[in-house]
């Protein structure tokens, strides 16, 4: 399962704020072993459950109608579109709208996908202690001394380095990433796993139990979608996860 960590002003936006289940009053970024910056603006982490049915009960209410099959192909005509699905039923629209991520089933491009990508490996796990204030999330904690002794991982991670993203719920439960924010070609997912075994040994973080376990890749950048077209994309298809940080949410 996905952890999805928002900033906290902007699900107040959306009134989604009953869809948060864990607030922190702000965020710390640890540039080096020497320099740390402050981030005075409260993140929290999202309720999945809670946010996906808060989305269906919005749509059902707004007289949204869900059909379960996979479109195979789309014919368009001059005033509409017909959705052929592998069932065998055929749904017209006015707009049909992509949102298959980075998949992109029906939306048309004109250049090559090439994407860089995100690799992350996250646990969210008991330990028997760790070193971050309970009152903060680590958005970013790119400190490299846990390499010293490890020429080889060091000399990786100076060449493509990676960062630990941590959300701690309690002294002893936390969510711990390790991730590349973004390379091409990606990360392998045993070289971030390794990476962040040694950081979490050299943090005096031992690790009791694993609740969760996440294996993240995200494609990013790419090309957008050919203008104009009678599919429109939306999400991924579109490129619309954010090119630095990789964020969907939101």
């Amino acid at each position: 399962p996905n952890n999805y960590g928002v900033w906290v002003d902007e699900f107040e936006a959306m009134d989604l704020l009953d869809c948060l289940d864990t607030t922190w009053s702000g965020a710390v970024v640890f540039t080096n072993e020497q320099s740390t910056k402050d981030l005075a603006r409260p993140y929290a982490r999202v309720n999945r459950k809670q946010l996906k049915s808060k989305m269906l009960q919005k749509c059902i209410s707004n007289g949204v109608k869900f059909h379960e099959a996979k479109v195979i192909k789309v014919i368009h005509e001059e005033f509409k579109s017909l959705l052929i699905c592998n069932d065998g039923v055929t749904i017209q629209a006015a707009i049909v709208l992509d949102a298959t991520g980075v998949s992109r089933c029906l939306v048309q491009y004109d250049k090559p996908y090439n994407p860089g990508y995100q690799v992350a490996y996250g646990i969210l796990a008991e330990v028997e202690e760790h070193p971050f204030d309970v009152n903060k999330m680590v958005f970013m904690d790119w400190r490299d001394s846990h390499l010293n002794n490890n020429m080889i991982l060091k000399e990786r991670n100076s060449k493509i380095p990676t960062f630990l993203y941590a959300m701690p719920f309690s002294s002893n439960r936390i969510f711990l990433e390790e991730t590349s924010l973004v390379a091409r070609p990606g990360l392998q997912m045993s070289d971030i796993q390794e990476r962040m075994e040694v950081r979490l040994k050299h943090l005096g973080i031992k690790v009791k139990s694993i609740e969760e376990d996440e294996h993240c890749v995200i494609p990013m950048g790419g090309p957008l979608p050919v203008l104009p077209q009678r599919v429109v994309g939306i999400g991924g298809t579109a490129g619309m996860v954010h090119p630095s940080t990789g964020y969907m949410v939101a």
